[in-house]
Order: structure tokens, then C-alpha cells, then sequence
């Protein structure tokens, strides 16, 4: 496991993009980085399920819900199925459930809330799309990187030297 702060990169770092602070922090890892995959969805997590089912090594999924408050777009169930799949976290322009469980696992989530309630599966969205939210873009290939003082977006790797 890598050990950074995200403080420290963007001192060190001048073609970052940093997130506003929108998002609550989920999951037993409080600091995680990889690759970025993404999905677009509204209140449908169907893609969500079959991105998950890659074998990913150290990746993160990032899922544009729009930002909505009426579902959520993970629980502990894919939380697991990402863990086990070789996914690090996600981050989600949405919400959550199971967080208490979601809270014991090996795994980080920069969620906007959580919400009980389960999506409905309609295979709506699209996959490898560039996202916007937070004030920053998403595209897949670029390096995120999230800790509990926020989260960075930047197109190279910025630990490779570390």
C-alpha cells in the first residue's frame, strides 16, 4: 500500500485538479488511489454491478448519480464484490447504504450521503464516459487520489517516484 497525503501532492503538484469538499468519507480505507473507470447513471446501478464483475487491479470506480438523494448506487454487497475484484474505492456523485457494514470493510468511498433505499436495475447509463461534477473531470486513465482532507484528479501518476 501506497502512503501519501493528497495535502502533500497538491503542494507538490501544479496540474492537479481538486475537488470541492461535497463528499462524506466511507469505508475501513480512508486514503486510497488508482486508476479511474466511470460510470454515468441516475438512480439505475446496473452498470455499477457489471463494471464490478472486471478484475480490476487498484483501480477507482467513478459513478455520476447526479448528484441524487433518491437512492443508493452502492451497498455492502458490491462494496464487497469491488474489494474482492481488486477495486480501491469508489467515488459517488450519489449516495450509499450499509454504511455501517460498508464502515468495517477494506475498502474507501467519497460518497455525497446514503440513503436506504435500493436502485432499480433497467441497464440506463453509459460506461467510459467523462464525468463532471465537484468542479473537476473525470476520464478514465487518469490517477485519483482521496483522503480523509479531500480528494485530486491528475492525468500521470503522481507516486511513481515515491
Amino acid at each position: 500500500m501506497t502512503i501519501f497525503s493528497v495535502a502533500d501532492l497538491c503542494d507538490e503538484n501544479q496540474e492537479i485538479q481538486i475537488a470541492q469538499p461535497i463528499f462524506k468519507l466511507f469505508g475501513k480505507k480512508h486514503s486510497f488511489c488508482g486508476k479511474i473507470k466511470t460510470v454515468q447513471v441516475l438512480d439505475d446501478n446496473s452498470l455499477v454491478k457489471k463494471l464490478l464483475d472486471e478484475k480490476v487491479d487498484g483501480d477507482v470506480m467513478v459513478i455520476d448519480g447526479a448528484g441524487s438523494l433518491n437512492c443508493s448506487l452502492v451497498g455492502d454487497n458490491l462494496a464487497k464484490k469491488a474489494s474482492n475484484n481488486g477495486w480501491v474505492g469508489f467515488v459517488i456523485n450519489g449516495c450509499i447504504r450499509d454504511s455501517e457494514i460498508i464502515n468495517n470493510m477494506p475498502i474507501g468511498i467519497k460518497a455525497i450521503n446514503t440513503c436506504p433505499k435500493k436502485s432499480v436495475n433497467n441497464d440506463q447509463g453509459t460506461l467510459g464516459e467523462r464525468l463532471e461534477f465537484a468542479d473537476i473531470f473525470f476520464e478514465e486513465g487518469m490517477y485519483l487520489y482521496s483522503d480523509s482532507d479531500g480528494l485530486i484528479v491528475s492525468e500521470k501518476n503522481l507516486l511513481k517516484n515515491k
